[in-house]
């Protein structure tokens, strides 16, 4: 019984040791790359020009009657 206990316990730690020196790696590997490719942290650029409040309002206008009428037919054809 000692015996089994005293490998099984052998056979975690070498594991968990493995599991941790891999992370490890992983991590240098991943470090090494964003030097090499040499890309850093970059705020996106706008894809869109910025949309003015009027125009904003006058979109959600449209969507609101598009909605509204599909409300409308669905309702007359499901009487």
């Amino acid at each position: 019984m000692q015996q089994q206990l005293s490998e099984a316990l052998t056979i975690m730690l070498t594991g968990m040791i493995t599991v941790f020196v891999f992370l490890i790696l992983l991590l240098v590997a991943m470090a090494l790359l964003r030097r090499f490719i040499g890309t850093e942290d970059r705020q996106p650029e706008p894809s869109t020009r910025p949309v003015s409040r009027a125009q904003n309002q006058q979109q959600n206008a449209q969507r609101v009657a598009a909605i509204t009428a599909a409300v409308h037919t669905y309702r007359r054809e499901h009487e």
